[in-house]
This record gives structure tokens, sequence and C-alpha cells, in this order.
């Protein structure tokens, strides 16, 4: 099911399995997996509901996949960018920023990690990263697959975090061009610290899918 499964979709249930009343969690979740109201929730039988139910099994599951090159969204492409090279340094530091709360940032980590793509006859080019559309870029990380989205922004941020361990030396001269280099040397500084274990395996919180376990048994 999760290849079923949006990035919006994945945030609400995350909110969701916050709720201490486990009925209320399985009418929110039943609700966000189907884009249904609480009140079309409320309104099934018996037997829709348990049925509904048991289709939430897959939310204490892995999410299965391996980054991708491209996530579509619509008619829309956007190009994942592994090679942290490529990336300007202003970008480094919206991404410490989002690291406050990555669940319900994953769609803006993922917009920093991305290039726009626009078609070109009959295929898709590489089309100017422009910063004043992260927004716009973060609203369509929303509507892609989850699958996509999470095992990609975790294989970057692995990789993100060893290269910067590594490349002090050269993130440093690049933040400089933008900042005093005792600024740059801080920035480097916190971003080693707050990634520091920041991309769990599993976004979805441990101890909620433990409870949640329990309460579908």
């Amino acid at each position: 099911m999760w290849d079923k499964i949006n990035v919006y979709q994945y945030q609400q249930f995350a909110e969701a399995l916050k709720e201490t009343d486990p009925i209320e969690q399985n009418v929110k979740l039943i609700a966000i997996l189907n884009n249904w109201t609480i009140n079309q929730v409320d309104q099934l039988s018996v037997e829709r509901y348990i049925a509904e139910k048991e289709k939430l099994k897959f939310l204490s599951e892995e999410i299965t996949g391996k980054p991708v090159r491209f996530i579509k969204v619509g008619k829309k492409r956007y190009r994942c960018i592994y090679d942290i090279r490529k990336i300007p340094a202003a970008r480094y530091i919206e991404s410490k920023h989002f690291l406050g709360d990555y669940v319900g940032n994953l769609h803006k980590l993922a917009a920093s990690m991305v290039i726009p793509q626009k078609r070109f006859l009959f295929w898709f080019v590489n089309a100017k990263y422009d910063a004043s559309r992260h927004e716009e870029y973060s609203q369509d990380m929303l509507e892609a697959k989850i699958s996509d989205v999470y095992q990609s922004v975790v294989f970057f941020y692995h990789v993100y975090r060893n290269w910067i361990e590594v490349s002090k030396v050269y993130l440093v001269r690049e933040l400089s061009k933008e900042m005093t280099k005792d600024q740059a040397i801080e920035v480097v500084a916190n971003l080693i610290s707050s990634m520091d274990g920041s991309i769990a395996p599993k976004l979805l919180p441990i101890t909620k899918i433990a409870e949640f376990r329990k309460r579908m048994n």
C-alpha cells in the first residue's frame, strides 16, 4: 500500500498516530487512507469499518523501494540530485532548518534536493532551480509518492552527512562566499551536529507503530 500513499497522507498518518484514543485514531487513519471526511467514516457499516481497518496494517510495515532518479507529480517531473557538490551553498542552511521536524518538513527537504525539469520536444531537460519557488516545489512534493520521496531523502541525507564530515574545508570555503568565515564554520559545525542520527530507518514514530500493532491485534 505504501506505493499508493503520497507525502501529504504520510504526514497526516504521523499526526493521527499521536491520537491516544484507539477508536479516534482508527477513524482518522481510515479517513486519511481513503481521502474521506471523519463523518464519512462514521457512516460506515460495521463490516465495512472492519474491512477498512484491516487495510491499515501496512502502516506497521517498512517503506520499501530504492532511491529514484526522478520524482513525478502529475505532468511535472523533478530530477533528484545526489551529488552534493551540485547543490548551492545556501540550500545547506535551509536543510538544517527543515531538519527540526523532518516528518512535517519532508516535502521541503525533498524540494531542496531536486531540480525541476521541463518538457522539450519528446523528453525532459533540467530547468533552472529558482530558490524563490521553493514553496511551489514543496507543494508538488506533497503529492509525490512517499515510497519515492522517503527512499530518496534518506539516501541523500546519509550521503550528505558523510560528505560534510570529510569536506569541512571545502564547505566552509563555499559558505564563506555568502557569509563571514566564522559564520561558515559555525554553520558547518551545526550541520554535523543536527544531522547526527536525524534520519531514522522508519520515519513514523516507532513507539506509535508498536502501540498501533497492539490495537490492530
